[in-house]
């Protein structure tokens, strides 16, 4: 590499890697390998770009991003002088960039919707797998052996989160991956509302020995008093995004027609002419070998989508036209009790209604993303986000009002023309 190479970014500004610094040589040479630059084909926020246009940066942009935040985490400890009671600091912190950098690389085409595919499909292995096989394969072990730091970039994928303060900024409430989606998604679909005030964040963030329930202390990262309100906007950022970006009715309807589409595809057509040699259909007919496996981007889905549009396969062309065009799926959002919930009775008997009509529909469960709290007698303690008021470690949900208020439970109906979606809101309202 040369002396300094540098990469803008919307984010962090100037990511820079200096030839004197052996780290950055080691973060440049994996970045330039195929499995990360493989990461430049996927995008990020897989079908948001249906609902936001701008939201088209990538898993590469990404990684790179988390790694930059793990150099900030990282500074948290020289600046608090945790360093000195670090054995190998050198190893440990160059393990735990490579570690950012790597976390993404076993993700599929359009990611969360590949692996439903392929959990349709009986394909078990997923992306953290792949990911691993990427870390112990060439030209990504050579260099990590190289460096010195094969067996602690290895570890942080194989074995369970601790609370060791290098564990923490790959995986935790607060770790390096969060910190870079939650700013960069923001930014690329241009949500006003989610915003994390970075400069206020980092200078509030401490590194501190904190006790655990059994007497033993561990270092944890820990906000100081002046740092609850920027906690909370990261909390509260985390929800939000969810809410308006992640889990958007439209894209979710994209997502679930995709799926349908592709398990169609290669279930009816995959011996087609036009389909039978191209890496996507090799992976789910032939094999999933890690080299077919590397072949597969979003290009892979948007080929097969293509041909299927051209021809004249029922359902498979018709869902391929309509992924191609914007013509999503449709949802129904059932209506929530006033204690937040969905009645499960009613629930049920609006799914067995659907059967007996003969309307095809898709249920989406949203997943519950609120701040998880542990109690101070749980051996989970450090898990929490932690603020240090009046000289004691308390989480932040015991000491944030703002966070206590309830999960709404969300479950939603997607069908596949507005006939049926207006059908099924009138079977659900005579319930």
């Amino acid at each position: 590499m040369k002396e300094e190479e540098r990469i803008r970014c919307p984010v962090h500004d100037l990511i820079s890697f200096k030839s004197q610094r052996p780290e950055d040589v080691v973060l440049w040479n994996l970045l330039q390998t195929p499995a990360v630059q493989r990461l430049r084909r996927i995008k990020q926020l897989g079908f948001s770009e249906f609902v936001y246009p701008g939201a088209t940066h990538t898993r590469l942009s990404h990684v790179l991003g988390a790694m930059q935040m793990a150099r900030r985490m990282l500074d948290v400890l020289q600046r608090n002088n945790a360093f000195g009671e670090v054995a190998e600091l050198d190893r440990q912190r160059s393990a735990t960039l490579a570690a950012a950098l790597l976390h993404d690389v076993g993700h599929g085409p359009y990611s969360h919707v590949f692996e439903e595919v392929c959990e349709a499909l009986g394909v078990e292995k997923k992306h953290e797998a792949y990911t691993l096989e990427f870390i112990d394969a060439a030209p990504i072990k050579p260099l990590l052996e190289q460096a010195g730091i094969f067996e602690e970039t290895r570890r942080f994928f194989t074995e369970e989160p601790g609370y060791g303060v290098f564990n923490s900024i790959i995986s935790s409430q607060l770790d390096c991956d969060r910190l870079d989606f939650l700013v960069r998604d923001r930014h690329h679909s241009g949500i006003r509302a989610a915003n994390i005030d970075l400069a206020w964040l980092f200078d509030s963030l401490l590194i501190e020995k904190v006790l655990n329930d059994d007497g033993d202390s561990a270092y944890s990262f820990v906000f100081s008093q002046k740092g609850l309100a920027v906690a909370e906007e990261f909390v509260l950022a985390y929800i939000k995004m969810y809410q308006s970006v992640y889990f958007h009715k439209t894209t979710r309807g994209v997502q679930h027609l995709v799926r349908d589409m592709l398990v169609e595809i290669i279930l009816k057509h995959h011996d087609k002419p036009q389909l039978k040699d191209l890496p996507l259909i090799k992976f789910f007919k032939q094999d999933q070998a890690l080299a077919r496996y590397q072949s597969l981007d979003d290009s892979s889905v948007l080929t097969v989508a293509h041909l299927a549009a051209d021809a004249d396969w029922g359902l498979a062309s018709n869902l391929a036209k309509r992924y191609l065009e914007r013509d999503t799926y449709k949802c129904f959002e059932l209506p929530s009790t006033s204690t937040g919930n969905i009645g499960r009775n009613k629930l049920v008997r609006f799914r067995d209604a659907l059967k007996e009509k003969e309307i095809y529909f898709v249920e989406d469960k949203l997943s519950h993303r609120n701040y998880k709290q542990h109690a101070v007698t749980d051996e989970s303690f450090l898990k929490n986000i932690l603020i240090k008021m009046d000289g004691e470690h308390e989480s932040l949900g015991s000491v944030s009002p703002l966070l206590k208020t309830p999960v709404v439970r969300v479950v939603r109906v997607y069908f596949r023309s507005t006939e049926d979606c207006v059908a099924g809101r009138k079977l659900f309202n005579e319930l």
